[in-house]
């Protein structure tokens, strides 16, 4: 394997932990409300909507609006001519995100807490589509789960190497992510809101690994 997909795995899989962290800490410190996807919000909104809740529609309303904002910068960012890599740009915005999560406090609502993730999740979404050539989301694990084993069987059936890679690398990532969950899980346990400082380091290593990854595809490239 060449060294600069190397790196992005690594990077790949460093973010899929980002995500695995973000995802405990929603539901263990939120009351059990998932950060990183807008399927459960979507269904959310329709209730509160059947419901004539206003107030829980607006909150609603307010994470769908977030989470949208967060794609359309993501898609828009990379067309700027002197944007650089995007990449770098979900980072500080993941990094921004923590701060607010740990400044805000308990009291508050917890969907409204967590409107900074909504928006940075979407962002690291776009930000970190693909590595080794697979697509494959850093946020969440359904899609990872289903080419994992769809993977595996196909390579039981088909004895295709490539269906074998498939399988290592959407099960690393899967690995990676619920690895974050448990680190994310510890953290929770010694310091409570305030344990998103704990993604932290996860970011600079992520960081780390996008840098190499882009050093040498220069050092291709030239």
């Amino acid at each position: 394997m060449q060294k600069r997909e190397k790196a992005d795995r690594f990077a790949h899989h460093t973010m899929a932990a980002v995500g695995g962290f973000f995802g405990v800490y929603a539901l263990m410190t939120r009351s059990a409300t998932f950060g990183s996807s807008e399927t459960t919000n979507l269904i959310y909104l329709v209730v509160a909507g059947l419901d004539g809740s206003a107030e829980a529609f607006l909150l609603r309303l307010g994470a769908t609006l977030c989470y949208i904002a967060g794609i359309i910068f993501a898609t828009l960012v990379p067309k700027w001519g002197k944007a650089g890599n995007f990449r770098y740009w979900a980072l500080v915005i993941d990094g921004l995100a923590c701060l607010l999560l740990a400044w805000i406090p308990g009291e508050v609502d917890p969907l409204l807490a967590l409107f900074p993730m909504f928006f940075a999740t979407a962002v690291q979404w776009l930000a970190y589509t693909k590595a080794d050539g697979f697509n494959s989301a850093t946020i969440f694990s359904t899609n990872n789960l289903r080419q994992c084993f769809a993977g595996l069987t196909e390579y039981l059936y088909e004895k295709e190497e490539e269906d074998l890679r498939r399988f290592y690398f959407y099960g690393g990532t899967l690995l990676c992510f619920h690895l974050g969950v448990v680190y994310g899980w510890i953290c929770m346990r010694q310091w409570g809101i305030q344990s998103i400082f704990g993604c932290i380091p996860l970011l600079i290593l992520g960081a780390y690994f996008t840098r190499e990854a882009d050093k040498l595809q220069k050092n291709k490239k030239n």
